[in-house]
């Protein structure tokens, strides 16, 4: 559960209320919620958290509401309505399984403890009055918190490599939300020059430990990046030997500098890279390639350097060129080009 979600979940089991956890377990098509959203509720319609864009919240809190009168575990699924006065569905084409059940203290406590693992919901979502919910988590060395199938451990590991929630499916009808449970991506900032500020409360926004370093000791200190996680006044490779790179870390060099670049280009050759992006204008890809033919750095060792970083909002503040990167690395990470989505889009 994200961290709104678990405050508020321990609040109310602290304070001894009776709460219900809906969750999506299957998603079909499209879906305004993404797989594995949820919702927490309790009494006089309190709930905190969406499993729909808004269609559906009020029949899963009519539905929890059951649960917790001691109907049981229910599965509700949702599809696309044609009027929405009349029947209850979704507004997308997708349809979605919400498994609706009480949430106890040690279901919480299974929820909200913390990395690295694979969190396991099976159920049974074509018996909507016993979906049969059963909880556990998978340990990156095989090692689960309760005996589970071997297909289901071989498939947890699967979802813990790729780092996405997934559903897989079993004899008897029965089928697991795998959910990976990792320390948050961490975006690494080469250069702590203005608009690292707002780019470190943007990722922070999104979810991403932030390292702001610079070589350049009066660019890389605490009173000038208040909000990041660490700021290290070192040159590049003693910041990789540090933090160390892998295949969740966005890095964005935002001094074009060539001291400072070019020691960070040879600083991560050969690491695994989920982002690159340099802050430049177009020409300077042309001279970055050539001082790496020169020293005979490979450029294939590194992903594809994204330059000019950012996407092409036309901003020159510190904040939208910021905010340009920030989105530049969600569409990255997202798979997705980051063009307009709008129907009328110039």
């Amino acid at each position: 559960m994200d961290n709104d979600l678990t405050q508020q979940a321990a609040a109310w089991l602290d304070a001894g209320e009776a709460v219900a956890l809906a969750t999506i377990v299957r998603i079909r098509g499209s879906s305004a919620q993404p797989l594995g959203a949820r919702m927490i509720m309790t009494g006089d319609n309190r709930f905190v958290g969406a499993v729909s864009g808004g269609c559906v919240e009020t029949d899963v809190y009519e539905a929890a509401c059951a649960v917790l009168d001691g109907d049981g575990p229910l599965m509700l699924h949702y599809k696309r309505v044609e009027n929405s006065l009349v029947e209850i569905g979704l507004n997308c084409d997708g349809q979605i399984d919400v498994l609706v059940e009480r949430l106890d203290r040690p279901l919480f406590d299974l929820l909200s403890a913390p990395p690295t693992r694979t969190l396991v919901t099976l159920c049974t979502p074509n018996e909507p009055l016993h979906p049969r919910p059963a909880h556990a988590h998978v340990l990156p060395d095989g090692t689960a918190s309760v005996p589970l199938p071997e297909p289901v451990l071989r498939d947890a590991l699967a979802a813990l490599e790729s780092d996405l929630p997934q559903t897989a499916a079993y004899a008897e009808g029965r089928i697991a939300l795998l959910e990976p449970v990792l320390p948050p991506p961490t975006l690494l900032i080469f250069g702590g020059d203005h608009v690292a500020v707002p780019l470190v409360r943007f990722a922070r926004l999104m979810g991403l430990r932030t390292v702001v370093t610079d070589a350049r000791p009066a660019f890389a200190t605490r009173a000038k990046h208040p909000d990041a996680d660490e700021v290290l006044a070192l040159w590049p490779e003693e910041v990789v030997a540090r933090v160390g790179v892998n295949r969740r870390t966005y890095a964005v060099s935002l001094n074009h500098e060539p001291r400072f670049e070019d020691a960070m280009l040879r600083a991560l050759a050969g690491h695994p890279l989920a982002y690159l992006g340099a802050i430049g204008k177009p020409q300077r890809a042309t001279e970055r390639a050539e001082r790496a033919q020169a020293a005979g750095l490979d450029l294939a060792q590194l992903p594809p350097i994204h330059t000019p970083v950012g996407l092409d909002l036309g901003g020159k503040s510190a904040e939208e060129i910021a905010l340009s990167i920030m989105a530049e690395i969600i569409a990255v990470k997202n798979g997705r080009s980051g063009r307009m989505t709008a129907a009328n889009r110039p």
